[in-house]
């Protein structure tokens, strides 16, 4: 009888933990995107890496629960690219090694790992993922797996796979997965175009652009979608520094360097007038669009290596 009484309250205690992570984690979810208006790039770098070990901790207490996974994976993936990509920028650009460089690539490691474990939820295997044929599979594999509601973690999974791979490029065995990145995209951004304000079309652009030719990358085609891209977001000004960074450089363009430097200047320092308070005609649309506040942060940050880096450039 007491072994009974024991179990049941064993059991009725891991219920009550259980639901208490899950509302835990509704509540996290649902404010989730208020960091897209953060526009202190500085505070969003301290703040960051101890929201991501508190959502593992709470994973650790409930490895079903895809809200929790979807944060970790879209967490790690912003982490990589908004923080340790903008610190890395000149090395990037200068394809050079560098500690920010390989801080990016172990923040996207984790924003894959976390996908995997969101894909065995699903019944989908690493081992099966990785299969070089699984790409040509991907599509209805997934129409016949996934919903709506799972395609803002399986974009920023793409985004850390083909992240990863474009910091590695010396990694040949690693190249051969960008046709998975490519399915991924292409399945998630077709089902909804507008997915997290634009992302699909900027992470399209810059695969586009970096993906070697003869794995199907397009210089034309990046440049094209990048310009399309800052003609539809006037005011997200990581757009215009993507194509720059993506697409310019590159190319070695020094006069279109230049000329996209020089606008981006410019609304920089309007968007940077608003975020202090500046309440006018020139800040009202800034102000309007303060959902772009991380990717101008983000724009700001990575202006000021490229400006310093004009030199070495070209």
């Amino acid at each position: 009888m007491a072994y009974l009484t024991l179990l049941a309250l064993f059991i009725s205690c891991s219920l009550i933990d259980k639901i208490a992570v899950n509302s835990t984690a509704n509540i996290i979810h649902a404010g989730s995107d208020e960091m897209l208006t953060e526009g202190n790039w500085h505070h969003f770098n301290r703040s960051v890496p101890a929201n991501l070990k508190l959502i593992e901790g709470l994973w650790y207490g409930d490895k079903e629960n895809k809200k929790l996974l979807t944060m970790l994976i879209k967490g790690y993936a912003a982490y990589g690219f908004a923080t340790f990509e903008t610190k890395g920028l000149a090395a990037i650009v200068e394809e050079e090694k560098s500690f920010d460089v390989e801080q990016a690539i172990l923040m996207y490691e984790k924003a894959i790992y976390y996908g995997f474990e969101y894909l065995k939820l699903a019944g989908i295997s690493q081992s099966t993922f990785m299969h070089k044929s699984f790409a040509t599979q991907l599509s209805d594999r997934f129409l016949a797996t996934f919903a709506e509601d799972d395609l803002v973690p399986l974009f920023y999974f793409a985004q850390a796979l083909g992240s990863s791979i474009n910091l590695q490029r010396q990694n040949v065995n690693r190249m051969g997965y960008i046709s998975h990145v490519k399915a991924m995209m292409n399945w998630v951004c077709k089902l909804n175009p507008k997915l997290e304000r634009g992302s699909c079309q900027l992470f399209k652009a810059i695969i586009l652009a970096s993906t070697p030719t003869l794995l199907g990358g397009s210089p034309k085609k990046g440049k094209k979608a990048f310009m399309d891209l800052i003609k539809h977001q006037r005011y997200n000004l990581l757009a215009r520094l993507s194509y720059i960074q993506y697409s310019i450089i590159p190319m070695l363009d020094e006069d279109a360097f230049k000329q996209q430097m020089k606008i981006l200047r410019k609304d920089l320092k309007l968007w940077r007038s608003y975020l202090y308070g500046t309440d006018n005609m020139s800040t009202k649309n800034f102000k309007e669009n303060r959902h772009f506040n991380l990717y101008n942060s983000i724009a700001n940050e990575k202006y000021k290596v490229l400006k310093n880096l004009e030199k070495e450039l070209f």
